[in-house]
């Protein structure tokens, strides 16, 4: 995988923090994240840049809004998520079911 440039990713997408309607903070990671599309065998790497109890900002290519995943990030099991947003590399999922609070801080640690 590529290495991401974070300060050229934050000024292009800071906009994008301007208009925030989320009810739950966002924990910055730098995690990595295996996303499998549903129905699909090969497996897209990306790397988390925040997650939150409702779902995660990835750096990663190839998934389009609407798609139904299941993404491991880190060390925990794959869960099923869909593709809320997608721009230019950077997506957001929405986790099926919500992560709990403590499980989102121990991922800010790692």
């Amino acid at each position: 995988m590529n290495p991401i440039d974070h300060e050229t990713n934050d000024a292009r997408f800071g906009r994008f923090a301007q208009t925030d309607r989320r009810a739950n903070p966002r924990t910055p990671t730098a995690l990595t994240a295996t996303i499998r599309a549903s129905g699909e065998v090969r497996r897209i790497k990306g790397e988390v840049a925040d997650v939150s109890v409702e779902g995660c900002k990835v750096f990663t290519w190839g998934l389009h809004e609407g798609d139904e995943v299941w993404v491991a990030i880190a060390h925990l099991s794959p869960m099923p998520a869909t593709v809320v947003w997608s721009r230019e590399g950077v997506v957001g999922l929405r986790f099926k079911n919500p992560l709990h609070q403590s499980t989102v801080t121990h991922l800010g640690f790692l």
